[in-house]
């Protein structure tokens, strides 16, 4: 429909650049322009029926052509502003769902403080931190030689889905794929027993199941719309990056570093979009996104700090 669109508009502009050069040569043309006073009723009554048959039809074809260039770009733009609609009613959703997460402190000075929000992104930021070091530990412990994106993507399941005695079959399925996962999962279960008071079992799945799959769905529709042009496309998702604080672009990361980025790795999202461009280098505990990913960040542009006034 886009490109129909197109010719029809190259189609309206040429057709209307040749009426407005054809029109003068018939007006003016030497049969039929008299400069005299003296109007000749035969030659006018020929000039009409010859302006009328010939050029009238050019601008009746012309009108047509209008017509129906006018029909598809309101065609074509209701079916933006279908899209449009859709992807705000995401972002209001993301908004609702973020005000609804509630999370326990893991704080032990604050066993019985729920942090909601943004804020329980904080929360999350920081049990994801304490599993990942306590995968280093399991690695060294271990002597296993695991990639540093093996050793997020171990941490990240354990965030996840949680770890327990009831649920120790799952995540050791979950890690299998990993060079001693089932042993890894035992260890970290461990961990979990040995160290009760960083509460690094708890489970995170019903919160983030949501938020990420909504983020994932409204970037896929925005995408994929073969109305919007590829700047519109970017203005989209550039207005759904401003919503997230910089922890929520932490669980981002890592969520994107382990196998749940597979999807938004293999559709380009990530880079196509920048949507990390505006986490800190330092920020991710000793992984740099640009190590990751190629795209350009918030803090090259910025620089280092000077007085500018």
């Amino acid at each position: 429909m886009v490109g129909l669109n197109f010719i029809l508009k190259i189609a309206c502009v040429l057709f209307g650049i040749a009426l407005l050069a054809i029109t003068p040569m018939v007006v003016f043309n030497e049969a039929y322009f008299n400069t005299g006073f003296i109007i000749d009723v035969e030659l006018a009554s020929k000039f009409g029926d010859f302006f009328g048959g010939f050029v009238g039809t050019l601008f009746s074809i012309l009108s047509v052509l209008l017509l129906i260039y006018t029909i598809s770009s309101q065609y074509i733009e209701a079916s933006k502003n279908k899209t449009k609609d859709h992807f705000f009613k995401m972002l209001d959703y993301h908004n609702e769902n973020v005000r609804g997460i509630k999370v326990a402190s893991l704080e032990v000075d604050k066993k019985d403080v729920i942090e909601e929000g943004r804020r329980a992104f904080v929360v999350y930021k920081i049990q994801f931190k304490r599993l990942l070091e306590a995968v280093n530990e399991v690695a060294l412990e271990l002597s296993l030689n695991l990639s540093p994106a093996a050793k997020v993507d171990i941490a990240y399941m354990c965030f996840f889905y949680g770890q327990s005695e009831t649920w120790i079959g799952f995540i050791q399925g979950k890690l299998s794929c990993h060079a001693g996962g089932i042993v890894i999962a035992d260890a970290m279960l461990e961990k979990v027993h040995n160290n009760v008071k960083l509460k690094l079992g708890r489970t995170n799945q019903t919160e983030l199941s949501s938020y990420f799959r909504n983020m994932y769905n409204a970037i896929k529709m925005v995408d994929g719309d073969k109305y919007l042009s590829q700047r519109e496309k970017n203005d989209l998702i550039k207005i759904y990056r401003a919503q997230l604080s910089n922890p929520e672009l932490y669980i981002l990361f890592f969520n994107l570093l382990s196998r749940f980025g597979k999807k938004w790795k293999e559709r380009c999202y990530i880079t196509k979009y920048e949507l990390l461009t505006n986490l800190p280098h330092d920020y991710c505990d000793g992984y740099r996104p640009s190590d990751f990913f190629e795209i350009s960040y918030e803090e090259e542009e910025i620089g280092n700090w000077k007085e500018i006034y």
